[in-house]
């Protein structure tokens, strides 16, 4: 099978399965909402936001394993790749005791002591976090099991585990509707149960079917100190990422309280449903990309993530641009009322993770070539300004969702900056990926944008049905802006084919 048809293959996969997660999530989040009030969804937010700054450790190895493992694929060498998971489950299993470790001890003094949380829910906030830590612990465990599954590009197994917790999840939301107790308690138990579930499974799949599974503990220094490394300069970026999304939490906390914690929690998990279309893309690109790398296709590659770059664009610009324009009708809709400035949290996100869904291809394709130190010191340093920047403009008196807006101007930065270390790295042409892609893809952006906002200012809605229709409009105009102005011909050519194949089966089973 082809690479363009293998990634295709398992990207229609992952969209069945989020397709599902999606319609199933969008009902789940509304009754959370009013099960547990903005106050307690803020806290639930914040508590387990602490706990994830320590969870760096665990993402920067998930990355690295991920890497290692699709690499030794690629070369097509089995036993240097049994011996790579059975040392990296050796260090997941040592990860998984540090974090332990750490959250004990300088994270529950952090939780106890400097968030701004209401004496009453002082209980209820340790029982969240202690459940959260266990459900990190079986996360750092399940990485190498899970990291073998997405190597082997068994995008089936995975949409399949994911339908289970989603479904999960959707029985907590009924259970949480009966059970008796504290809500938020029972929330996050019945969470942990659920990750508890998926770990089982992801473990009991990878043991029997591939062969370089098992709980064997292996060690190789030569191959720790690569891994090493490289977990070490990716778990750099992870620290700065991490401290922008929850340090800001906190600062919007001690400025403004739960209750916008809550509202910046909801624009996010808005964010992050979008985000789930394009990541699903971006999942099913991401072997292949490494694969190629350490075959020496290099040609291959450079397509690969070209057409990457473009297609993660696209897609979070069409789903986006409905969202950008009826947010408040969205947010009524889907919660009954449109918390105080979750709208502007809402669109800012939104843009601000449009910039960022060309870096996906771009960091795959670094991480492939094992040198990251140069990226990770340079992005470290240019998203790092946004912590300082974002205390000062609160600290003068912006509105909360300021904040936003200095990620956006520096995501802008750190996008460039990444483009010249993919040169430098592999020497694929920083103004040929500028001129191919980024700006078709920012053309179609601004003038999607641009209609989609003039259609809502003239029909000037006040109604539901009003709403749907510029919101379906917009989306409409989004899709035929994009194959107009951002892909070339043998992009648009491929699009066609696949519609007429949908199409063909379509027909077929009709008659």
């Amino acid at each position: 099978m082809t690479d363009n048809k293998r990634i295709l293959k398992n990207t229609l996969m992952l969209y069945i399965r989020m397709f599902i997660s999606l319609s199933i999530s969008l009902f789940t989040t509304r009754v959370i909402f009013q099960a547990l009030g903005l106050a307690d969804m803020g806290l639930y937010n914040l508590v387990g936001g602490v706990l994830s700054m320590l969870g760096f450790l665990n993402n920067s190895m998930s990355v690295a394993t991920q890497r290692f493992l699709s690499y030794d694929l690629g070369k097509g060498d089995s036993l240097e790749l049994k011996k790579t998971f059975g040392l990296i489950l050796t260090i997941h299993i040592c990860l998984a005791i540090s974090i332990f470790l750490l959250a004990e001890t300088i994270g529950l003094c952090f939780v106890n002591n400097h968030l701004q949380i209401e004496p009453e829910r002082i209980g209820a906030a340790n029982w969240v976090y202690q459940v959260a830590v266990c459900s990190m612990i079986i996360s750092v465990l399940q990485v190498p099991f899970t990291a073998s599954i997405m190597a082997h590009e068994k995008m089936g197994i995975y949409a399949y585990f994911s339908l289970i917790d989603v479904f999960s999840k959707l029985a907590i939301v009924y259970a949480l509707l009966y059970l008796p107790g504290d809500r938020l308690i029972v929330y996050s138990l019945l969470l942990f149960a659920t990750n508890l579930l998926i770990f089982l499974f992801n473990i009991g799949y990878s043991l029997k079917s591939f062969s370089e599974c098992g709980f064997h503990i292996s060690w190789d220094r030569k191959r720790f100190i690569q891994i090493f490394s490289f977990s070490g300069w990716n778990m750099f970026g992870q620290v700065t990422l991490i401290a922008n999304d929850q340090v800001l939490n906190i600062f919007l906390n001690w400025f403004f309280g739960t209750i916008v914690n809550g509202a910046r929690g909801i624009a996010l998990r808005i964010n992050g449903i979008v985000v789930q279309f394009v990541s699903q893309f971006q999942a099913a690109l991401n072997p292949p990309i490494v694969k190629g790398y350490a075959s020496g296709d290099m040609e291959g590659t450079r397509k690969l993530v070209k057409r990457g770059m473009k297609l993660c664009f696209l897609l979070m610009l069409i789903l986006s641009t409905p969202f950008l324009i009826e947010t408040d009708l969205i947010l009524t809709l889907w919660l009954g009322e449109s918390p105080q400035y979750t709208v502007w949290f809402t669109r800012l996100c939104l843009i601000n993770t449009l910039i960022d869904t060309m870096t996906g291809p771009i960091n795959t394709c670094i991480q492939a070539t094992g040198h990251i130190k140069k990226m990770q010191i340079g992005i470290t340093s240019i998203l790092i300004f946004i912590l300082p920047l974002s205390y000062i403009i609160l600290y003068l008196g912006a509105k909360p969702y300021y904040v936003v807006c200095i990620n956006i101007i520096v995501s802008f930065i750190a996008l460039y900056y990444r483009l010249h270390i993919l040169q430098r790295e592999t020497g694929f042409s920083c103004m040929n990926i500028i001129k191919d892609t980024i700006i078709p893809c920012y053309f179609a952006a601004i003038l999607s944008l641009s209609i989609a906002t003039g259609i809502h200012i003239f029909i000037n809605a006040h109604s539901i049905i009003a709403g749907v229709v510029i919101a379906i409009t917009s989306f409409l105009t989004a899709c035929a802006i994009s194959y107009l102005f951002a892909l070339d011909q043998q992009e648009k050519a491929f699009i066609l084919s696949l519609l007429n194949k949908i199409l063909t089966k379509l027909k077929k089973q009709k008659q």
